[in-house]
């Protein structure tokens, strides 16, 4: 709350309107501690220090975990379609109940950045009944999106963890990797997709994306839920899962080697495997504090020119409890990275024909005083970051700067041919 009052003072705002839905809730409970489930959640933040959560009729009990002073109001308008609405308030009305007055400006915290040649101040991604809402009080030119105050990679306040947070993070990044070893420890011709994809269950925890599996020609349809297709030897596959904290994506071919590939195929390794995990191993021994987003960038066009290789994404961005936060990774970015981001390792080639690679995990950044932190607050995080970074040392020729730590159990370990499990690049 202290580094958002202080945000808010910078730039002129009295208060303060985060929007939470089932997906976009992050920036809503990095302030309140809970999010609302099944609908919409408003949180008013002013500056005067007065705290209103809007929660519909399915989540207005949950004010309770709020874990600053808070007063609840029951706004029905969040709540499902033809719910009860017997204590219907307008959402004008609820604002002002909020304390929202005319003469206030008033920042409004969606979950989106909007880049590139626009009016980024006065767009939004919340509902269009709430920001109407907000106009009719104060007027269009004193609301503005006040998104990047949370999320912008360059000094966004959510960008940087604190210790008890990236534990916290730590946990659903273990837990994420773990599924996905499971899923290539059970990984055999003949299970259907259904059967592997039974995996990658969450138990109970909280997802930061949809698990996705996806084989033969599945494979290429996209970002498709499983179906009752039966894995076949040569195929290829792509699994991955998100908990808050990370997500873990493996994508290769269920072989044994070259020789178990279709026609065609044969050169996948020198062709595109091998290159890919040149570029993540670099990507890795280069991230670290004061490295600029475009030494990224730069880097892993010159080992793998998109051009060629057919990747379109940041090759690298933020994660936190959400999957994608933001990406300082871009062409001539001189954002630098900080010690208490988690970055995700994120380059996903493509080129016709060929199934692309994945070896997508995510690491912290943490100078001294923050690995003294992990250290005394939580020895069994330190031990298991420090164990993983050994493994990468190690075993993989991965060579990590001092401030990075992986957050994944499978940090830098990339097999194309999952059949066989002794085998996986390593840096010589």
């Amino acid at each position: 709350m202290k580094k958002l009052y202080s945000r808010m003072d910078k730039e002129n705002l009295d208060a303060v309107v985060v929007y939470a839905d089932r997906e976009h809730y992050s920036n809503f409970r990095y302030l309140a501690a809970f999010e609302p489930r099944f609908e919409e959640g408003l949180f008013v933040i002013h500056r005067n220090g007065a705290n209103f959560v809007l929660l519909g009729n399915e989540c207005y009990g949950l004010f309770h975990e709020c874990k600053v002073p808070v007063s609840p109001l029951l706004c029905q308008i969040l709540s499902l379609p033809n719910q009860p609405m017997d204590r219907f308030t307008s959402m004008k009305e609820m604002f002002e109940k909020a304390g929202l007055e005319n003469g206030m400006r008033i920042g409004v915290v969606g979950w989106k950045l909007f880049t590139g040649n626009m009016d980024t101040e006065h767009m939004f991604d919340v509902p269009a009944y709430i920001i109407k809402a907000l106009t009719e009080i104060t007027g269009e030119i004193d609301v503005v999106n006040a998104t990047g105050i949370f999320i912008n990679p360059r000094d966004g306040i959510r960008t940087i963890n604190e210790v008890h947070a990236i534990a916290q993070l730590e946990y659903g990044a273990a837990q994420a990797s773990g599924r996905i070893a499971d899923m290539l420890e059970g990984l055999e011709p003949g299970k259907t997709e259904i059967e592997l994809g039974a995996y990658l269950n969450p138990m109970g925890k909280v997802m930061s994306c949809h698990p996705y599996l996806s084989a033969g020609q599945n494979r290429f349809r996209g970002l498709i839920s499983v179906t009752d297709y039966q894995v076949r030897k040569g195929d290829a596959i792509c699994a991955s899962m998100g908990l808050e904290g990370g997500l873990t994506c493996r994508a290769g071919y269920v072989a044994e080697d070259e020789k178990d590939l279709d026609d065609g195929l044969q050169d996948y390794m020198e062709k595109l495997a091998k290159p890919y995990f040149a570029a993540a191993a670099t990507w890795y021994e280069m991230i670290g504090p004061g490295v600029r987003g475009d030494e990224i960038f730069d880097a892993i066009q010159h080992i793998i020119p998109k051009e060629t290789y057919g990747w379109v994404l940041n090759p690298g961005h933020l994660i936190g409890t959400e999957e994608w936060l933001s990406s300082p990774v871009y062409p001539e970015s001189d954002v630098e990275f900080k010690s208490g981001m988690l970055v995700q390792m994120d380059i996903i080639p493509g080129m016709d024909g060929y199934s692309g690679p994945n070896c997508e995990d995510g690491i912290c950044i943490a100078d001294e005083e923050l690995q003294r932190g992990l250290e005394s607050e939580y020895p069994d995080v330190w031990r298991r970051m420090q164990e993983r970074k050994a493994y990468m040392k190690e075993v993989l020729g991965i060579n990590l700067k001092p401030e990075v730590f992986p957050m994944s159990d499978l940090a830098g370990w990339f097999n194309p041919f999952l059949l066989n499990r002794k085998n996986a690049f390593v840096v010589c």
